[in-house]
């Protein structure tokens, strides 16, 4: 009976912590998006989540962490020179429910310089939610990218234009955040 007790109180400890860990919700505002955009200052492409810091202009640190594993986006093609340090990007996803700089990344449009156009990335759905109401439009608007990551789409300025026409403030174009 000892045994079975403590088994049972082991394995209840050990669910609560892995649910804790997995709980967004617990963590970030799921109902809610905040776009930043800065230039990415570091980065750590770690399991059990990636992170990006992202150093607006006026000096704010933000802490944008990936939904998925470094494994899972690696096996979508993502490499450490997706996004090298110093690369412009406008972020956004969900917040922290603290109001601090940190957030959970769902999209990522980023300045391509050498040809002036956006590189768009958009982040593993691992809250089944889908994708956002306009990724079938960026496809449409847009090339792949040649960098083997599988949800990322080149846009010219003709098709950035078209998207922010059609879809407003909505995912990528949301309101920037507030210092």
């Amino acid at each position: 009976m000892k045994t079975t007790t403590l088994t049972a109180g082991v394995m209840a400890v050990a669910l609560a912590a892995g649910a804790a860990h997995h709980s967004a919700p617990a963590f970030f505002d799921l109902d809610r998006t905040v776009s930043v955009e800065g230039a990415v200052t570091a980065a750590r492409l770690i399991n059990p989540h990636s992170y990006y810091r992202v150093t607006t202009d006026d000096g704010v640190d933000w802490a944008w962490e990936s939904a998925g594993t470094w494994t899972a986006l690696a096996k979508a093609g993502w490499s450490a020179d997706t996004l090298p340090i110093g690369t412009r990007v406008r972020m956004s996803g969900t917040p922290a429910l603290t109001g601090r700089p940190i957030a959970r990344f769902t999209t990522i449009a980023a300045a391509v310089e050498a040809t002036g156009e956006t590189m768009l990335l958009v982040g593993l759905d691992v809250f089944g939610r889908g994708r956002p109401d306009w990724f079938a439009r960026v496809r449409e608007l847009g090339r792949p990218c040649d960098n083997g990551v599988a949800d990322c789409t080149v846009l010219d300025a003709a098709g950035v234009e078209t998207l922010e026409r059609e879809f407003g403030g909505l995912g990528i174009w949301s309101e920037l955040a507030v210092e």
